[in-house]
Parts: C-alpha cells; sequence; structure tokens
C-alpha cells in the first residue's frame, strides 16, 4: 500500500511555502487547475494576506495556494488516497 504524508483538515501549505522560501530550496508540486499538472522552482515572493493567498516563482509564474495538491511528497487531505 502506497502512504502518502497528509496535511491536517485544516492545515494549508504556507508554513511550507514560507519554509522553502526562506531556505532558497526549490519546491516542487502538484497542481490542481483544470486536472493535475507539476510545477517546480525557487519562490520569489508569498502573498499570503491577499483573499486568494499566492505565490510567485522566480520565473514569473504565479501560483494559488488552494490550487496546490501536493509540495515535495506532503498531500492535502483530499489526495491522500491519489
Amino acid at each position: 500500500m502506497d502512504l502518502r504524508t497528509t496535511l491536517s483538515v485544516n492545515e494549508s501549505f504556507m508554513e511550507i511555502l514560507v519554509d522553502y522560501k526562506n531556505r532558497g530550496a526549490k519546491v516542487e508540486m502538484i497542481l490542481d487547475i483544470n486536472g493535475l499538472e507539476r510545477a517546480e522552482g525557487i519562490i520569489k515572493q508569498i502573498y499570503p494576506d491577499d483573499p486568494n493567498p499566492y505565490l510567485e516563482l522566480q520565473d514569473g509564474r504565479t501560483i494559488v495556494e488552494k490550487t496546490i495538491i501536493a509540495i515535495n511528497g506532503v498531500f492535502r487531505p483530499a489526495y491522500a488516497g491519489c
């Protein structure tokens, strides 16, 4: 059986994102934007106070936090069994 690390039910990815940004580490994500897709890179900026919190990667791509279903092997609870 494939076991996955998951967030708590009411937890978001913000703490993980801030940690990766502060360390300048590459983040690898799976997004759900009209289907699953991958994104990766170094986080340039995080906008946690926006009505739809998002991040900007160094390549200029912006990603809304609620579209992230996994970061480096940590999944949202709804996707834990995927």
